[in-house]
C-alpha cells in the first residue's frame, strides 16, 4: 500500500493523540522517524518515552486508511511538490538520517542543515 505524506502525517497524529507510555502514563512522542515498517495492512513503529526511557514497539493496523483523508493526487500548477516528491535511494537515506538526527522534526532539520546550506551560497 502506498501512503502519501499527508495521510501518513494524519495517522501519526492520531497515534500521538492516543499513545501513552505503558510504564509511566506520559504521552509518547510519535513522528516520521518512529516508523520502521509499512506493509499493506499494518505499520510498525518504535517509540521511546522521554520521561522513563522505555522503548515501545507498536503495531498499527492500516485497515480503513484508504478512506482516511487525502484525495487522489492530480498534478496541476498549484500542486504541493511534497505530494509527488521523488528521491534516489541515496537521497532518501540521507533524508531519513537527517530526520532521525533531528528527532523527526523537519523544523530542526531545516535549522541544522539550512544554516550551513544558506551560508555556502
Amino acid at each position: 500500500m502506498e501512503i502519501d505524506p499527508h495521510t501518513l502525517q494524519q495517522i501519526l497524529q492520531r497515534i500521538h493523540q492516543q499513545m501513552r507510555c505503558p510504564q509511566c502514563g506520559k504521552r509518547v512522542p510519535v513522528d516520521f522517524s518512529s516508523v520502521r515498517v509499512v506493509a499493506d495492512s499494518a505499520m510498525i513503529l518504535q517509540l521511546k518515552c522521554d520521561l522513563c526511557d522505555a522503548y515501545i514497539v507498536l503495531h498499527a493496523s492500516l485497515n480503513g486508511v484508504e478512506h482516511a483523508g487525502a484525495q487522489p493526487y492530480n498534478e496541476d500548477i498549484t500542486a504541493n511538490a511534497s505530494t509527488s516528491l521523488e528521491l534516489s535511494k541515496d537521497e532518501l537515506s540521507m533524508l531519513r538520517k537527517g530526520l532521525s538526527e533531528s528527532g523527526g522534526s523537519f523544523e530542526e532539520l531545516f535549522v541544522k542543515y539550512g544554516a550551513s546550506g544558506s551560508s555556502a551560497s
